[in-house]
């Protein structure tokens, strides 16, 4: 007995493979280009392309930019053509004009979507699988599994866009619309994310931005989570996770279908229910945009913050009843208690987070339930970190100090609300891990002057310098380390022995962990710099391929590295490489941003007594002293070289040479 009961029409399958078949056949192609094509064209490079693909680890890695352009373009286009019936009433009457279920329809056309997108999927895996079984190279790179791995999660995502397309375009009648919508929900999480730190950052004190974004970015876009496949695998929970959304767009879809009044074609948003949701969420994100938007430009000033909010409000209002409305003339009574309750809603939020009504800013976890910290101050240690975890430290030392520190903001909360924002200060961070395995975030930017009684035993300790120690894993996987002088002087040394890269390396940890708080925040300037690099860095791989720090005036154990092996005088500024040297005392009323801009300048336009300096012991401490930039500092100093280059830099008074601050006077 045939079953009279089917949700499959093949008529319908055929037509969508013959009228829309062309998406399938160019997201073949698309797909053969990205994948074997490039394949090839690693093979073709002789015997170097062997160091290339060392690095791969799965098939992602291949043109990854091209298949992340790909994957989110053809999937929607699929969604849009292949329901584009519904948003033009002649086509919309004339499908459902034949004795066939709204289900048929949905469920037909949704089979030749993801028919005609799954194909050219495994179609480009099979040659893959040729090319890999081909060359030796890669096949002892790529294994089977990671070309089945590679299938299920393009297919997915392809399926995930591809229904959501759809459900989109259950919810409107206009195809353009559909497009610009599914994009719009695509990063609307991540959108709204950023505009939320946007605007808290400036609302409430204390506010964790960096953490914010890190924690959460990734998780709510799938564009952003898909460019870091390469080096962070889909893990089971997440692939359940798109799984479950796709299943519920699948479902989604259909029920809209079945509910969407045909006459509806060419509205904007087909559902009454939903232009609510359509007009203040429109409302409510040029709100937060316009809000951010005047505030960043008047350095965070609260008037000019509340001024994009009310404005941005009604911008944001106007336009989203012109798109419902699809007209200019949308002046109605009812629009002033409709755009008057929202404001209430808005000023209520605003009051409630600007007051702290849910004790945000003055939250300070107990000793007892803090498992581990993690303190970022600024970049005085953070030289050349790139991308490494974050450290946390559960020493219970560690911590006190920590929590000392954070009390002691709370405390002084006006005194850091107050300062001169045009005048840069060092942002900190600080991050608790709860035993709950919760973590609260904060951070702070103020002047280290303010708590620099409670910074010291933090910064100054091994907990602290263990956990920003810069040397990242490109460090660790060099073969070459580069020296060179900051002075305006061509020095430089390459190193490619394996051995004294190491004994460098150990030389730089000994002094980094060694540093007094006193070095860490001294205004110095670094004699020179070290930067650790690969001869050869993969082009597909994600990791950085260099790490650099500076070597400060402290580095005693690496300058003597230097000059055991006679290495010193070709990267170090010494007082041989100096012609003349003077110094000046220049005036108090001195402009900070004329001395950051042109120190040159105001060191000739000085009337006061110049010095010259011929003793290399004098000139030696001024090397070890002198910044390129400080404001507390009113000693100028010129320096020519045997080259002829001159360099101008200052001093502080207390690190002025006691015989040259009486020949000042």
């Amino acid at each position: 007995m045939k079953l009279k009961i089917s949700f499959f029409n093949p008529g319908i399958f055929k037509q969508d493979l013959r009228q829309h078949g062309w998406i399938g056949v160019i997201y073949l192609l698309c797909l053969l280009f990205v994948l074997p094509l490039q394949m090839l064209l690693i093979l073709s490079k002789d015997d170097s392309y062997l160091y290339y693909i060392k690095d791969l680890t799965n098939y992602f890695e291949i043109a990854r930019d091209g298949q992340l352009m790909f994957l989110f373009t053809l999937p929607v286009i699929a969604g849009i053509f292949l329901f584009r019936y519904l948003q033009t009433e002649a086509s919309v009457d004339m499908a459902h004009s034949f004795p066939v279920k709204r289900t048929v329809h949905y469920v037909s056309h949704i089979i030749s979507g993801i028919f005609m997108l799954i194909l050219p999927i495994v179609i480009t895996a099979v040659f893959a699988f040729i090319i890999t079984k081909w060359d030796a190279g890669f096949n002892k790179v790529f294994t089977f599994p990671e070309l089945l791995n590679w299938i299920g999660i393009t297919s997915l995502l392809t399926v995930f866009l591809f229904l959501l397309t759809v459900l989109v375009g259950m919810i409107t009648g206009i195809s353009v619309v559909q497009g610009i919508l599914t994009y719009v929900v695509l990063f609307l999480p991540i959108g709204i994310l950023l505009l939320l730190d946007a605007n808290l950052n400036r609302i409430l004190f204390g506010f964790s931005s960096s953490h914010f974004l890190y924690e959460n970015s990734e998780v709510l876009s799938p564009f952003i989570r898909f460019t870091e496949i390469v080096y962070k695998p889909f893990s089971a929970v997440e692939i359940i996770v798109y799984c479950i959304f796709t299943i519920v767009f699948l479902i989604a879809g259909k029920i809209l279908y079945d509910h969407r009044h045909l006459e509806r074609a060419g509205d904007s948003i087909v559902f009454p229910y939903l232009k609510p949701v359509f007009k203040y969420g429109m409302t409510f994100c040029t709100m937060l945009l316009s809000g951010a938007y005047f505030s960043s430009i008047q350095n965070g000033s609260t008037g000019w913050l509340i001024f994009g909010y009310i404005s941005g409000s009604i911008i944001g209002y106007i336009i989203a009843e012109i798109i419902l409305q699809k007209s200019w003339r949308i002046l109605k009574p009812s629009m002033a208690m409709s755009f008057g309750g929202y404001s209430i809603i808005i000023v209520l939020i605003y009051f409630s987070l600007s007051t702290d009504v849910f004790g945000y800013e003055k939250k300070l976890p107990s000793l007892d339930n803090i498992e581990a910290v993690y303190l970022e101050n600024g970049n005085y240690l953070n030289e050349g970190y790139h991308g490494q975890k974050l450290r946390f430290s559960s020493d219970q030392s560690y911590i006190q100090d920590v929590r000392k520190l954070h009390e002691a903001i709370i405390q002084q909360k006006g005194q850091v609300i107050k300062r001169d924002s045009t005048i840069y200060e060092p942002t900190t961070l600080l991050i608790y891990k709860l035993k709950s395995g919760k973590k609260v975030a904060r951070e702070y930017v103020f002047s280290n002057k303010v708590f620099s009684i409670e910074l010291k035993p933090i910064i100054g300790s091994i907990e602290y310098k263990k956990a920003h120690f810069p040397l990242n894993n490109a460090a660790t996987k060099a073969n070459v380390a580069e020296i060179y002088s900051t002075a305006p002087i061509n020095k430089n040394l390459k190193l490619t022995d394996p051995k004294e890269i190491q004994e460098l390396k150990k030389a730089i940890e000994k002094d980094y962990l060694t540093q007094s708080y006193e070095d860490i925040i001294s205004p110095g300037t670094a004699w020179g710099r070290v930067e650790f690099s690969h001869s050869n860095p993969s082009p597909y791989s994600d990791e950085n391929n260099y790490a650099d720090l500076e070597l400060k005036p402290s580095y005693k154990e690496v300058e003597k590295w230097l000059a055991d092996k006679n290495y010193l005088s070709r990267v170090k500024l010494l007082p041989e490489d100096i012609a003349t040297l003077e110094i000046a005392k220049g005036s108090n009323d001195f402009s900070k941003e004329e001395s950051e801009i042109d120190i040159e300048a105001y060191y000739n336009k000085l009337t006061s007594k110049k010095i010259e300096v011929t003793d290399k012991k004098l000139i030696n401490e001024v090397l070890n002293k002198f910044s390129d930039y400080d404001e507390e500092a009113h000693y100028y100093v010129k320096m020519s070289f045997i080259n002829g280059n001159e360099w101008y830099v200052v001093l502080r008074e207390k690190n002025v040479p006691a015989e040259l601050l009486q020949a000042l006077k």
